[in-house]
């Protein structure tokens, strides 16, 4: 999926809907970090505290942390680019499958996910 189809879904998700494109993107921001962090394999639970949001620029935390935090975007973020990261060095082989508590990743999965909602919305 490029960058442009996503886009391109969100504008018209945001028209079918009659919402705001703003209130859109943080909701979908939302959407994507609650699938991330959900489907992110637990050991110690290292990996699935790391998940950052950062808005209007790229969050590089990374925390010793295990104890996973929700975290919602402010009103405003979503004029913002909203960027969702996790920046251990590990998360890379997670996301190939190196887990067998997650063998398909997180990431990818869940854009697939995010993007049949909205295509399913728009309809």
């Amino acid at each position: 999926m490029s960058v442009a189809t996503f886009n391109a879904d969100l504008d018209k998700f945001a028209r079918s809907t009659g919402l705001e494109i703003e209130k859109v993107v943080r909701k979908i921001a939302v959407e994507i970090y609650k699938g991330v962090t959900e489907k992110t394999p637990v050991d110690t639970g290292r990996a699935k505290a790391n998940w950052n949001i950062g808005y209007g620029s790229i969050n590089f935390t990374i925390t010793k942390d295990t104890q996973f935090r929700i975290i919602s975007p402010p009103k405003g973020s979503g004029k913002r680019p909203i960027y969702i990261t996790n920046h251990l060095p590990y998360i890379g082989a997670l996301e190939g499958g190196s887990s067998t508590q997650a063998p398909n990743g997180m990431v990818d999965l869940t854009m697939l996910q995010v993007q049949r909602s909205i295509r399913n919305v728009v309809r």
